[in-house]
């Protein structure tokens, strides 16, 4: 694969950019050389690489139980899965019949809990809760959703992953293991000799040359260097968080939208979500076949919520003329957890794992593709970025994408005490090695700052001129 998760820098070309010293809007024409543009698409090429026998034995172990009885039936989980109030306070006994109940659920149908433990990390953790329950006459409600999350979610390394009252949702949203990119501001340099490769990145400089930036992504900025030996000077560096691209809920409900910058030599194709309706997102797979007449393009997938991945794979068959699939290794737990809410397998497949694997379609195209992403970038938005990668002549653009991706086909039940909201994924999916990728996500291939990098796009290609033969 081309895009490592873990961002290994690859050795280009050195650019010729002047760093730093013209201002971002002025607008230049063909000052590069096309030729260092064209090596670079090179570089970028994806290479094949099958999974090895040790990564589908490891990836198999996770898919336990191979075979179970159905102790749900369709009927109780449709049950849970009505929402509910929450009251003030439940009894011990009551929150005791929930947190059985909530393990049971997970154990019978998280696609996730072998591969983080299973009964031996998660049954230490719900007797202890049920030791603190025992010692209670009443607990409050938020009390018990708290006991609950703040003990499991250490373990659960899953951005899909919630425990939730109908209030809650905003208190667990930043966790530990989710990590953000972090950019020194203004500094460019044409030569990376002796910088330290891990924070060294390719870029898009002022004037629009291919130059090199410094970026990290972590969680905690104070672990990064303060100073750098840089091009034989000393540098002193603040680093500053990249602010994904947020959607307003009208924009999520537009679905996608067209547009044209640069006075119309560069079109946009924005999709802001693959949740909502039907017809819409039909109507956006559909914009692959006129895109395909289109030699340069922008899709722009930042701040992309999620959702149905089928139409991004049905947009890239319309665009490409091939169906893609990207490099994964997939399994899914048939239980009635999953076959309550997407219909009645329970005949057809009993209980137990669908799985499979993929080593990806490399695909090829004339275009030249643009691909903004962001830390906003989640989920299908994510198998969307993934299967794109794997074209020639796809550039990625922006920061890492969220990394909420590894435990999808989500679920939503309730506890019928509490109220409390269980949400977690059927599935269970990785992309790139056994690791885990939650809260890291994909990397780019030129590092800019989301709320730059449709302008970086524009001074690129003046630069480089690569508009000049594709009108």
């Amino acid at each position: 694969m081309k895009r490592l998760i873990l961002g290994v820098l690859s050795v280009l070309l050195c650019s010729f950019a002047a760093c730093g010293s013209k201002e971002t809007g002025q607008q230049f024409y063909a000052q590069g050389d096309k030729k260092e543009f064209e090596q670079f698409l090179t570089e970028l090429e994806p290479q094949e690489e099958p999974w090895t026998e040790e990564e589908l034995q490891t990836f198999e172990s996770y898919l336990q139980p191979k075979g179970f009885e159905h102790i749900f039936s369709e009927e109780e989980i449709q049950e849970l899965a009505k929402r509910k109030k929450n009251p003030k306070t439940v009894t011990a006994q009551q929150a005791a019949e929930d947190v059985n109940l909530a393990f049971e659920l997970l154990s019978y149908g998280y696609g996730g809990y072998y591969y983080f433990g299973g009964d031996e990390v998660f049954l230490p953790i719900r007797d202890k809760i049920l030791e603190e329950v025992k010692t209670m006459d009443k607990i409050k409600t938020d009390d018990l959703w708290r006991l609950l999350w703040e003990s499991v979610s250490p373990v659960v390394e899953d951005l899909h992953f919630f425990i939730t009252t109908n209030q809650s949702d905003t208190f667990i949203e930043d966790r530990e293991y989710s990590q953000s990119t972090y950019f020194v501001r203004d500094l460019y340099f044409n030569d990376p000799a002796g910088v330290d490769a891990e924070y060294v990145k390719r870029t898009i400089g002022p004037d629009g040359a291919l130059t090199y930036c410094l970026a990290a992504v972590c969680q905690n900025p104070e672990t990064l260097p303060t100073t750098m030996i840089i091009e034989g000077a000393e540098r002193t560096l603040s680093w500053h968080l990249a602010q994904p691209i947020s959607h307003s809920f009208l924009k999520y409900m537009k679905i996608f939208s067209e547009t044209t910058v640069a006075d119309g030599k560069l079109p946009v194709l924005q999709n802001y979500s693959f949740d909502g309706s039907e017809k819409k997102l039909t109507n956006f797979s559909s914009t692959g076949t006129a895109y395909k007449e289109k030699p340069l393009f922008v899709l722009d997938l930042r701040g992309h919520g999620g959702g149905n991945a089928s139409y991004a794979r049905s947009w890239l068959y319309n665009f490409s003329g091939k169906s893609v699939s990207e490099k994964n290794l997939w399994g899914m737990k048939i239980s009635t957890v999953y076959t309550a809410k997407y219909g009645g397998f329970v005949n057809s497949y009993g209980g137990g794992w669908r799985s499979g694997s993929s080593d990806g379609t490399p695909w090829e195209t004339d275009n030249l593709l643009f691909v903004l992403i962001d830390d906003n970038t989640a989920s299908a938005g994510e198998i969307f970025t993934n299967m794109l990668s794997m074209g020639k002549r796809v550039v990625l653009i922006g920061t890492n994408t969220m990394g909420c991706l590894n435990f999808g086909d989500i679920n939503k039940l309730y506890l019928p005490n509490s109220g409390i909201m269980l949400r977690f994924g059927a599935g269970c999916t990785l992309t790139q090695s056994p690791d885990k990728t939650d809260g890291i996500g994909y990397f780019p291939d030129l590092w800019v700052e989301p709320e730059d990098s449709l302008d970086a796009v524009v001074r690129l290609c003046n630069y480089y001129g690569l508009w000049e033969d594709k009108q």
